[in-house]
């Protein structure tokens, strides 16, 4: 309701402004008519009077719309970008773009399509529609006169609707340019060990100056259509003014029009045409740009989420059968194969390890289970219950998933140990830092749980961020834990207590867990073996573990003792 009251005002105040901007050219017909001629003194301090109380009135009002859209943009970008921001984190980690950098600069494209609605220029498009009623003005005033500008007009419209066709494939060009840039640069500050190290900065430089240049030249385009678009609009509204002095010369000397109805008729022609070469060419541009980003903000808003907003989901509680997995397949895009498990079961409970070659499809059968990745055959169920329609609030807190590599937030350590943990206390937090052994960290720094974390953990070594995810761990109470590989980074010492402490604090819970060290397996109670995606064991752990281990080949030919092999033979 607000937000419409806001609208109406500020089509008022604009009704109100273009109105008085009428005042300018009727007060200069009087003094040319009337105050000159006649030496009207009075007249000409009454009329300036009234002259002056419009320009403040219009100053006034002007202020007042300007605030009134800039609270308003104000409002609606926050709520917008609330939106995005939101929607962007709920996109599945399948179908998210492989650059994480661009796809951050298409977001960043709110900001262009906000400076175009908040901008100044915007308000000449809502100052268009009263050309028609100046030219009614300047009929009313100079009779023929109005042929001019209405012929100008048109001219000048279909030429912003030109220039903007030839301006759109630049800009659009530019801004998918641009958002590479973006993501290469992101990408070269990620990787930036992986490239000193390997001497890979002529390699990125080489793909950051290709992609300048392109950038570059289409920018250039651009400007050059935006000037051509500027002068061509600058010579319309001059030949307007002259046509309007031609004519309108005839008719003075015809008697059908005064002297001060054809500086009136000038003035209200800069009325229709003034604002075209003021800001049209500028606002092209801007809005070229800023529907480049609509597009993209629409390409967001195309991926998929892991929960549709238009269904409802379920709530759950803890999971009191367990998980099954019933035909699923998944794989990457481009990949011809992936995950493929016709049916699985983990019982409430159990403790379970899958084991397999690199590259196998262990995590990512893993990252299936906790509803990272939706399958595109089959279904992931918690007690009968497809996850993809469980609330993901419950479902995050009923399955847990640890990453190989557990990337720390900017901010504290405890910030990151409390992140998504209710009601968090020191003493908590301590206490299972004393249990995995982060406490060692917390005892080396005298900021303790203040000790300040970079973005993605810099600073702290693979095995610290390790602790930290586990340590976190144990501050959860979920049904279902999933662990990739959860102390690949740890020593032997420090990954028996760990472990210890995770399974032991989990002993009535379901936990999975992907590794590729044998001496864990102690662990669990069962074991699955992926092979290209697919389970090729799965039972108790002693009898995978019998059936995996190396048989002696049979001896084809036993030698006989005293008995030479050309004995044998012979």
């Amino acid at each position: 309701m607000g937000r419409r009251r806001m609208i109406v005002d500020a089509t008022a105040a604009t009704v109100v402004i273009n109105v008085l901007a009428l005042i300018t050219s009727i007060y200069s017909m009087q003094v040319y008519d009337r105050v000159i001629p006649r030496a009207g003194f009075d007249t000409l301090w009454v009329l300036t009077a009234g002259m002056a109380f419009a320009l403040l009135v219009d100053f006034l009002i002007r202020n007042t719309r300007a605030f009134l859209i800039d609270e308003e943009a104000s409002s609606i970008d926050a709520e917008v970008s609330e939106y995005f921001f939101a929607r962007m984190q709920s996109v599945r980690l399948d179908a998210r773009p492989p650059g994480v950098g661009t796809m951050a600069a298409q977001l960043r494209g709110l900001e262009q399509v906000r400076a175009v609605m908040a901008s100044a220029s915007l308000f000449i498009l809502a100052d268009l529609p009263f050309a028609l009623l100046f030219m009614v003005v300047m009929y009313g005033i100079g009779g023929s006169v109005v042929i001019i500008p209405a012929l100008t007009f048109p001219l000048a419209i279909g030429a912003a609707m030109l220039f903007s066709r030839m301006i759109r494939e630049d800009a659009h060009k530019s801004q998918v340019s641009g958002n590479r840039k973006n993501g290469l640069l992101v990408e070269a500050l990620g990787a930036a060990e992986t490239i000193k190290a390997n001497l890979g900065g002529w390699h990125m430089l080489a793909g950051w100056n290709r992609l300048v240049d392109t950038v570059h030249r289409h920018d250039n385009q651009v400007r050059r259509w935006s000037t051509l678009s500027g002068s061509t609009f600058n010579v319309l509204q001059q030949v307007a003014y002259v046509g309007i002095i031609v004519l309108g010369v005839y008719e003075v000397a015809d008697h059908r029009l005064t002297m001060g109805g054809l500086i009136a008729c000038t003035i209200i022609n800069g009325r229709i045409n003034g604002p075209l070469v003021a800001a049209l060419p500028n606002l092209i541009v801007q809005w070229s740009y800023a529907r480049s980003s609509l597009q993209a903000l629409d390409s967001i808003l195309r991926l998929p989420s892991d929960h549709p907003h238009d269904r409802q989901m379920l709530r759950m509680g803890p999971v009191q059968a367990g998980m099954r997995l019933a035909n699923v397949q998944f794989a990457y895009p481009g990949a011809r194969s992936g995950v493929d498990i016709p049916g699985l079961f983990i019982n409430r409970g159990e403790k379970v390890g899958i084991i397999g070659s690199v590259g196998s499809g262990k995590s990512t059968l893993l990252k299936v289970m906790a509803g990272l990745y939706a399958p595109a055959v089959g279904q992931v169920t918690l007690d009968g219950v497809e996850i993809s329609q469980v609330a993901e609030d419950d479902l995050r807190r009923q399955l847990i998933y640890l990453p190989q590599s557990f990337d720390l937030l900017s901010g504290s350590l405890r910030d990151n140990l409390a992140l998504g943990i209710a009601n968090p206390n020191d003493e908590r937090l301590l206490a299972a830092a004393q249990r995995t052994g982060l406490s060692e960290l917390l005892r080396q720094h005298p900021m303790g749980l203040d000790l300040p974390i970079s973005e993605g953990g810099f600073g702290l070594s693979g095995g610290q961020r390790a602790l930290v995810g586990l340590t976190r761990l144990l501050l959860t109470d979920p049904s279902i834990l999933l662990l990739d590989e959860p102390t690949a980074n740890l020593d032997p010492e420090t990954e028996l207590r760990a472990l210890q402490q995770i399974f032991g604090h989990f002993a009535g819970k379901t936990v999975v867990m992907v590794t590729h060290k044998p001496q864990l397996l102690s662990f669990v109670d069962r074991v699955l073996v992926v092979i290209d995606g697919r389970l090729a064991l799965d039972g108790k752990t002693a009898d995978v573990l019998n059936q995996l281990r190396p048989k002696p080949a049979p001896a084809a030919n036993r030698e006989v003792p005293g008995q030479s092999p050309q004995q044998d033979k012979e």
